[in-house]
């Protein structure tokens, strides 16, 4: 294991208080390993967004008005996740796939870049660090790394459970 890994959140009781690596991501190169953690906060926080707009969707929350002068957001709303997206118009889907466009391209634009010691890995728009005590910012930082990896298997949960019938027990098709 790297030295690097010894110094990055992820490390808690669930993993014995030590670094939890069953491929050897570790072992590879510092730059790799900050890639990999970029991908894993990058996955993780969609994984995020992802359930809780599938939450959202499950408990028909919706704006109010229509998406596009005839589809109302609450239409969409009483419809399961897969067929909601289905039932977005065109137009909408592309808004959301440019806007997912624009924060992509906007966070590979960032100099330096975040493998060579850039803040993507410490990406903080809401400035939720500033004046926070180290342990504080670890405690925070453990708190991303584990909701994200735990949302990433809740997705396919949801995934799963909405295709495959049976999947999940206990969850209705």
């Amino acid at each position: 294991t790297l030295e690097l890994a010894k110094t990055m959140p992820g490390a808690g009781l669930e993993t014995g208080g030590q670094i939890w690596d069953p491929v050897g991501f570790a072992t590879f190169s510092d730059q790799s390993l900050i890639w990999f953690r970029a991908c894993e906060l990058k996955h993780s926080r969609v994984a995020m967004l992802a359930a809780a707009g599938w939450i959202v969707n499950g408990l028909h929350f919706s704006f109010p008005g229509t998406i596009d002068y005839k589809t109302s957001f609450s239409d969409l709303a009483a419809m399961p996740p897969f067929e909601a997206w289905d039932n977005v118009p065109l137009g909408g889907k592309l808004q959301i796939l440019g806007w997912i466009f624009c924060v992509e391209v906007a966070s590979e634009m960032g100099k330096p870049h975040y493998l060579k010691g850039g803040d993507f890995v410490t990406y903080d728009w809401a400035k939720q660090a500033e004046g926070k005590s180290p342990a504080e910012l670890l405690r925070k930082q453990n708190a991303e790394l584990k909701n994200g990896r735990f949302a990433m298997i809740g997705i396919l949960g949801f995934f799963a459970s909405a295709n495959i019938p049976g999947a999940v027990p206990m969850v209705p098709h």
